[in-house]
C-alpha cells in the first residue's frame, strides 16, 4: 500500500469552502469597526479642536481666535478630522473653512477638515465638522455635532 502524501483536491475544496464561510461573517463585522473608529475619532479630534477654542478664549480674555489655525494648538497644527462624505467617499482634512456665526448650512461644502466662524467684535465663536455626509453610528450630520 502506499503512503499518502499531501491532502486530495476534495478536501482542499472543503477547506476553502469552510473559509469563505467564514469570511462572509467576518468581514462586515471588521467593516464595522473601521466606521465605528471613523466615528469615534472624529467626534474626538473635534472635541479636542473645541478645548483649543476655549482655552484660547480664556487666554485672550474673553476673546475667540480670529482665525482657526495651527497657532492654538500644542502640535502647531489643526487637527485633521475623517469623514465619510455623503457619496460614500472617505475625506480626511485639516482644512479651516472661515464663514460667518451663525454657521449655516449652505457654508458645509464637504470639502472636509472643518468650519469656523466668529463674530466681529470675537466673542461668539462655533466650530463644525465640514461634511454633509452622515456619522454611520449616530445618524447624525457630521456638521449637525
Amino acid at each position: 500500500m502506499r503512503k499518502r502524501r499531501g491532502f486530495t483536491l476534495v478536501e482542499l475544496v472543503i477547506v476553502i469552502a469552510i473559509l469563505g464561510i467564514l469570511a462572509l461573517y467576518a468581514v462586515p463585522k471588521y467593516q464595522g469597526l473601521v466606521e465605528e473608529a471613523r466615528s469615534s475619532e472624529a467626534r474626538a479630534q473635534l472635541g479636542t479642536v473645541r478645548s483649543a477654542i476655549g482655552i484660547s478664549y480664556a487666554k485672550n480674555h474673553g476673546q475667540y481666535p480670529a482665525a482657526l489655525n495651527g497657532t492654538i494648538f500644542a502640535e502647531d497644527a489643526v487637527p485633521e478630522v475623517e469623514v465619510t462624505k455623503p457619496d460614500g467617499s472617505v475625506v480626511r482634512s485639516n482644512a479651516v473653512k472661515a464663514v460667518h456665526v451663525p454657521i449655516v448650512v449652505g457654508d458645509i461644502d464637504d470639502a472636509g477638515g472643518w468650519v469656523y466662524g466668529v463674530t466681529t467684535d470675537k466673542t461668539q465663536a462655533d466650530v463644525r465638522i465640514n461634511s454633509s455626509g452622515t456619522d454611520p453610528i449616530t445618524t447624525k450630520k457630521w456638521y449637525e455635532y
